[in-house]
């Protein structure tokens, strides 16, 4: 799906309450546990700071977040269940 964008792979306990979430949430999720300021340092590769539009793919290997700026993918954050 999106060979090429950089993307980070992360393992969560929630992840079985996430599968029945809007995909609003998600992004809210997103939003507070990798994009705040306090936690995006923390993170490899770094999600980018310049972005316009988010769109949430639900797959049977985890739950992508991807983010977009001018209509491209520039970045991924796929959330599995950790084992």
């Amino acid at each position: 799906m999106h060979h090429k964008v950089p993307t980070l792979q992360l393992p969560t306990d929630d992840y079985t309450q996430m599968q029945t979430m809007s995909d609003r949430h998600l992004v809210c999720v997103l939003r507070s546990a990798v994009l705040a300021p306090s936690r995006v340092g923390r993170f490899m590769p770094r999600p980018p700071a310049e972005h316009d539009a988010y769109r949430v793919f639900r797959q049977e290997a985890g739950i992508d977040v991807c983010l977009y700026a001018a209509g491209k993918a520039v970045f991924c954050c796929r959330f599995v269940p950790h084992e």
